[in-house]
């Protein structure tokens, strides 16, 4: 079984089609392909400051080698290392992305492949409010006012009595 987490990006307007269209299913796992084709990978899923730093580090290293005489076996050591935390870092590197796209952790569903959990999540999603009303007005929050309630409540912890300065 693998672990999917699953990222939503709903727009004012959306229709609960379009909004499920949008989900993206990132799989939780090693990438055997960054591994050996990383930068091959990193351009696939368009993580344009990742292949950056991986040519500046390439180009480093072959620098060091020509102008200082680096050995080879120390760059292809670096190179393995950085190829090794690519391809363990793919997903999270893929979410980072897309949360910075604007997109939202909508949770993590477990499937024997993609297809079941798409599945197992469209079971129990509902589209937001705004795109099954069909408006595009967001629901107004409360305010918030930062100063504590006018009634004490239950204590909840370890301390019987509220705290009194």
């Amino acid at each position: 079984m693998a672990s999917w987490t699953v990222l939503t990006k709903t727009d004012a307007g959306d229709t609960p089609l379009r909004a499920a269209e949008r989900v993206v299913f990132v799989r939780e796992r090693f990438s055997w392909a960054a591994l050996f084709l990383a930068p091959f990978v990193l351009l696939r899923y368009r993580l344009w400051l990742v292949f950056a730093a991986y040519v500046i580090v390439s180009v480093m290293l072959a620098v060091a080698e020509l102008r200082f005489g680096l050995r080879e076996s120390v760059e292809t050591a670096v190179m393995v290392g950085f190829h090794v935390l690519i391809a363990l870092e793919l997903p999270s590197m893929r979410i980072r992305k897309l949360l910075w796209l604007g997109y939202e952790e909508a949770g993590c569903v477990v499937g024997r492949d993609q297809a079941e959990a798409e599945l197992r999540f469209f079971s129990e999603w509902t589209p937001p409010a705004a795109c099954a009303a069909g408006s595009s007005a967001v629901p107004p929050s409360t305010p918030r006012t930062g100063r504590a309630p006018s009634q004490p409540g239950p204590v909840i912890g370890s301390f019987s009595e509220p705290y009194a300065p």
